[in-house]
């Protein structure tokens, strides 16, 4: 079946036993869409096809500002795609901003939660599992690390976890016209711009599985259908596996009106057109043919408090309606492969709501399948490591258990575990580290980095505000406002010269850059500086501003030779090749070594006859230079000095 191939001529060929009385009864019974009552008692749509919690819910843990760092360039992309960068959460969770050409409005997020042998084994490739969010996808992550522990279930694991970020109301669909300010392309970009993407710079082999909730599993089962042979594993967790019968679309219509404002006949049609047949996952069910296909649903039946139970808190009325309207759809989906040579691994639960802890539940359940599917081996399901040596000695609980055993890493070893890894050398000895800091270090190519071995663990700044970790040879320096950044050492001793985060420079900022041969370190006050002959120099307020732009006036002067120094009424700083001074009513002025320099040296520079300057040096028509001075002007014409004071 082609990707544009329309799945059944034949509107609703298949019937669902919801009737057209039958469906807004069930809907009526507390899903909201149709019923003013039950509307009042819970926001419908945060519960159909999926949802997030708020991003502050009381008892989350604080999540860290992720950092950016480069990423290979990625080759044999479609035209106009391309890998944007990488933010490394931790050593084993990356963000991946793609430039797409099929939305090129925005740039596309993709999580990545890494297989457990990515750091171990570095030329491996590994398959990957798909997880689809809910209807009310949110643009800075995946509902599935909101709101599950996947990224725990998956840490031993050897796949990659791909979470694609935002398309609230979408389907994961090509949608016929722009709406509610998006051009949705989504089809277009997963299958044609993300599957490349991960082939050619994330170490896929090309195994996939894919999963979803709510609207999420609807998606995973039309992408499979619409794109076949591509996954080997499709999964439906509380998916609407029906999207023409009557009712269904108008309930959907309701559904994408109140999550974000969108208008289903910009999605696929007017309902129940051709577009809407074509995404109708049990018109399709044949094009799964080759692959392992699973679909849950629980019964609607609240069984919170009761032994075995998923939940983690009482159902509400919308999420048992919603789920009965799942359990439906989703009974007419198996009900229709029965009637191809499809075979469907159903799991319809004796009880379970239309929630997030039972999606949890589900995957754990699902996997097995997904590991047969991908003919993963015995090894791969899972870990049998053991710790052991100095690693061993550590305190490792905020690490947790082990994934791997230890692996050889430049002059010693690393080991991971679920929540961090382990380094030790023989020079160093041996320390944990996690979190955005380890992120880092693992980005940078951990030990094999010009960092070398961690000497400390991950250790509380002296006022209260960050976090560190000192290396053989820098450290890295993390805030929650400003992420973390890598510090050489010979920066480390010019900026503890200025009582590092407690002085006027504050915490490092941004990552490093190259200036006309010159290595910048941005830090909150300033910047440290680099030389090209190895000296380290700082430069700071306007000054820094004005040298650090490299305007063509600052760009003659080269690199800094001295740090600013305070003088009376202002400050001025030492370049090769001539000053920049600065006062408040004037801002920083640029002047070059050479006659004009002296000669206004010879009348007491900014504190004689002349005052300050009041314009950068510049060229004249004549030949010459000129500089202006608060009390007059110094020219230079043909090698001879022209002085004009008022």
């Amino acid at each position: 079946m082609s990707d544009t191939a329309p799945r059944n001529t034949r509107r609703h060929s298949l019937r669902i036993a919801l009737t057209a009385t039958a469906l807004p009864t069930a809907l009526a019974a507390g899903c909201g869409i149709l019923s003013p009552v039950t509307a009042g008692a819970q926001d419908l749509s945060s519960q159909l096809f999926g949802s997030t919690a708020a991003p502050d819910a009381p008892g989350e843990p604080p999540v860290r500002t992720p950092v950016e760092t480069t990423y290979p360039d990625v080759g044999g992309l479609p035209a106009g795609v391309s890998v944007d960068r990488v933010e490394w959460i931790s050593s084993r969770h990356i963000k991946v901003f793609i430039k797409s050409a099929a939305m090129p409005d925005q740039l596309m997020q993709v999580q990545i939660l890494l297989a457990r042998d990515w750091h171990s084994n570095p030329t491996r490739t590994f398959p990957e599992v798909w997880a689809l969010d809910g209807l009310r996808a949110r643009d800075d992550e995946n509902g599935w690390t909101i709101e599950t522990n996947i990224a725990q279930q998956f840490a031993d694991r050897n796949v990659n976890v791909i979470l694609p970020v935002g398309g609230q109301s979408s389907f994961y669909s090509d949608w016929e016209q722009p709406n509610n300010g998006k051009n949705y392309k989504w089809e277009t970009f997963l299958m044609k711009e993300l599957i490349p993407v991960l082939d050619n710079g994330f170490r896929s082999n090309r195994n996939r599985s894919v999963v979803g909730i709510s609207m999420g599993g609807t998606a995973a089962v039309n992408l499979a259908e619409r794109n076949p042979g591509i996954f080997k594993f499709v999964g439906s967790f509380s998916g609407y596996l029906d999207t023409t019968s009557p009712g269904m679309p108008e309930a959907i219509k309701v559904a994408q009106q109140d999550a974000g404002g969108f208008n289903s006949d910009a999605m696929w049609g007017p309902a129940y057109s051709q577009d809407w047949i074509d995404h109708d996952p049990k018109l399709g069910i044949e094009a799964l043919k080759g692959s392992t296909v699973y679909v849950s649903a629980g019964s609607g039946r609240d069984d919170f408090g009761q032994p075995g139970s998923a939940a983690s808190r009482p159902g509400s009325a919308a999420g048992m309606s919603l789920e009965v309207l799942s359990r439906m759809t989703s009974q007419t989906f198996v009900n229709a492969a029965k009637k191809t040579p499809v075979n469907v691994i159903t799991q319809f639960r004796p009880s379970g709501v239309h929630s997030w802890d039972y999606w949890q539940y589900e995957i754990g359940q699902a996997w097995p399948y997904m590991a047969d599917a991908m003919a993963l081996s015995r090894e791969d399901r899972g870990s049998d490591c053991i710790v052991q040596g100095d690693i061993a000695k550590l305190d490792l609980s905020i690490v947790g258990s082990c994934v791997t055993n230890e692996y050889a890493m430049d002059r010693g070893v690393a080991q991971d575990f679920r929540n961090g890894t382990a380094y030790w050398s023989p020079q160093t000895g041996a320390y944990a580290l996690y979190g955005t800091i380890n992120g880092l270090y693992s980005s940078m190519g951990a030990a094999t980095s010009w960092l070398g071995f961690p000497v400390t663990t991950e250790l509380g700044t002296p006022d209260g505000v960050g976090r560190f970790v000192h290396f053989e040879h820098g450290s890295i320096y993390w805030t929650r406002e400003l992420g973390a950044f890598a510090v050489p050492e010979d920066i480390m001793k010019a900026w503890g010269a200025e009582n590092y985060e407690r002085g006027e420079f504050g915490y490092p900022n941004g990552n490093a850059f190259d200036l006309n041969g010159n290595t910048v370190f941005p830090f909150q006050g300033g910047w440290f500086v680099r030389t090209k002959n190895h000296g380290v120099h700082w430069v700071r307020g306007d000054i820094g501003k004005r040298w650090v732009a490299n305007d063509p006036a600052v760009q003659s002067l080269g690199q800094p030779t001295g740090n600013e120094r305070l003088i009376p009424g202002g400050a001025f700083q030492e370049f090769e090749h001539g000053n920049i001074y600065w006062t408040h009513e004037l801002g920083p002025k640029v002047i070059r070594y050479g006659q004009i320099f002296d000669t206004w040296g010879k009348h007491r520079w900014e504190q004689g006859e002349y005052g300050w300057p009041t314009e950068d040096m510049k060229d004249i028509p004549a030949g010459g230079l000129e500089m202006k001075f608060q009390h007059g002007i110094i020219r230079e014409i043909n090698g001879q000095i022209q002085e004009e004071r008022h």
